[in-house]
């Protein structure tokens, strides 16, 4: 595969310079107005000194300034490196150590924030968007590093993910082609940077030539504001976590809202409960239903295309068939093994864990797996989702599932508890302990009933919007902990 990711912004500046980039707080950006301002990122950290392979920390809110910064490094020759603009301090020093960051691109509130981390130079994005640009072009191949993004490991160390040109570009024109983008499109950029979905909020939309419509943080906190949002914006391409769609179900007024605009409505990023999809369904009748699976190391590789009608708000969902450029197999023990151009190119600076990653040429997911006899690829769970209780092995995410059937519940977190011998179920939603462990008993085993339900008014989720079970076992006897 040739081309580079910045690519797709060069050619739309150049064949249609006036069409809509980007639009951030009803304020519209063109195509040619975004290469602009990448340029002049992209200037002032070659003046900087950063040079080819050099990593760039962006922290910052999402905005039309941070998308800028995005195409800037790159063009620089540089590795973005995002870090959550909700992280603490002693996190975020973590990570820039941990890749040898060289230079931090901040909007105004996170470059105050890093006051005083004197050993990586901060610079303002708006300082670097003004800047007067005038640079040579960096000597770039498609195998060079495009973007780090941490997540946590099982231990919570963060672990930065690499993928390059190559692995990025192949995912953003896969995910084009299988929503069918088009220039018309106005496609929601609803997760933060540092999360896996951005790569298709940003990189899929400008091969397409299409419209980022940027979600601030403001919105994807109240989800009445946040559908007003997209009736306002006409969103025709929705992609986020399930738990925001969980969210607009419950508190985003949709019955008040038109959502005919919405096409494609794609989710990724934790199991999709079937009584939210349907519900969310009614409101979008006449879109498209893709649940996406994949993890980070992969990009979102398979995808289930949902039938309205075969939503029953009980049902499991499957996680569907191979994206195009994707082989699969499944070992002996269930586990996906996946390959495909878009797989990342290792763990920064872990050769072992690399190593131990991968199966020959096939990333080791970590997830079971079976198919049904049409093909489609069903997830039974993580294999450290499964546990075992007094003998029998337990299927966390199967009991999540049937938790969640019942009406009222808004979201719900099943682990075992600190002795690893008990099942609890914490959750949020107007039904009481007891109804919900009747519900539990009336449809699992008795070995796969929680022992005890605890009723919370939120769970602890990670900025990214899944549910922080870490957090939620470790203030697990906390019972006001929210």
């Amino acid at each position: 595969m040739t081309g580079l990711l910045d690519h797709a912004l060069a050619h739309w500046a150049t064949t249609t310079p006036d069409a809509e980039a980007v639009r951030f707080a009803a304020r519209s950006f063109s195509y040619a107005e975004l290469n602009i301002a990448a340029e002049a990122v992209s200037a002032r950290l070659i003046r900087e000194g950063v040079r080819p392979g050099d990593r760039v920390a962006i922290h910052a809110a999402k905005s039309f300034d941070t998308i800028a910064s995005v195409f800037g490094v790159l063009r620089a020759g540089g590795v973005y490196v995002p870090v959550d603009p909700a992280a603490p301090k002693a996190r975020i020093k973590t990570i820039l150590r941990d890749c040898g960051v060289r230079i931090v691109l901040a909007d105004p509130r996170r470059a105050a924030a890093l006051d005083g981390m004197t050993f990586v130079p901060v610079v303002a994005m708006a300082s670097a968007l003004a800047e007067e640009y005038e640079a040579d072009p960096v000597p770039r191949t498609s195998t060079d590093l495009a973007y780090i993004l941490y997540t946590s490991g099982s231990t919570g160390t963060p672990k930065g993910i690499c993928h390059t040109h190559r692995s990025g570009l192949a995912y953003a024109r896969m995910s084009a082609k299988l929503c069918g983008l088009r220039r018309s499109d106005r496609v929601s950029h609803h997760t933060p940077l540092h999360f896996d979905m951005s790569i298709f909020d940003i990189f899929a939309t400008i091969e397409a030539g299409a419209t980022i419509i940027v979600i601030s943080e403001m919105h994807t906190k109240m989800p009445a504001s946040l559908s007003q949002l997209v009736e306002a914006e006409a969103v025709t391409v929705w992609y986020s976590v399930p738990f925001a769609m969980a969210q607009l179900v419950s508190h985003g007024a949709l019955d008040k809202r038109d959502l005919s605009s919405l096409r494609v409505v794609m989710f990724a990023g934790e199991v999709m409960q079937p009584r939210v999809l349907r519900d969310f369904a009614t409101h979008a009748p006449e879109a498209e239903l893709l649940n996406a699976y994949g993890p980070t190391e992969t990009n979102h590789c398979l995808t289930a295309r949902i039938d309205h009608a075969s939503l029953d708000g009980v049902t499991a969902l499957p996680i569907g068939l191979p994206d195009e450029g994707i082989e699969m197999r499944v070992a002996h023990d269930g586990e996906l093994l996946i390959k495909g151009d878009q797989i990342m190119a290792g763990y920064w600076n872990e050769l072992t864990r690399t190593r131990d990653a991968f199966d020959g040429r096939y990333y080791k997911t970590g997830d079971i797996v079976t198919r049904r006899v049409d093909g489609q690829v069903m997830l039974v769970g993580r294999d450290d989702r499964q546990v075992k209780l007094r003998g029998f092995r337990v299927e966390l995410d199967e009991v999540e599932r049937v938790l969640s059937s019942l009406p009222g519940i808004e979201e719900v977190a099943v682990v075992t508890d600190k002795s690893g011998e008990t099942l609890n179920a914490y959750y949020a939603g107007h039904p009481s302990p007891s109804e919900l462990l009747g519900h539990a008993a009336a449809h699992l085993p008795s070995y796969m009933v929680p022992a005890e339900a605890i009723q919370r008014e939120a769970l602890h989720r990670t900025s990214t919007g899944k549910l922080d079970r870490r957090r939620i076992v470790e203030f697990g006897d906390d019972r006001s902990a929210a």
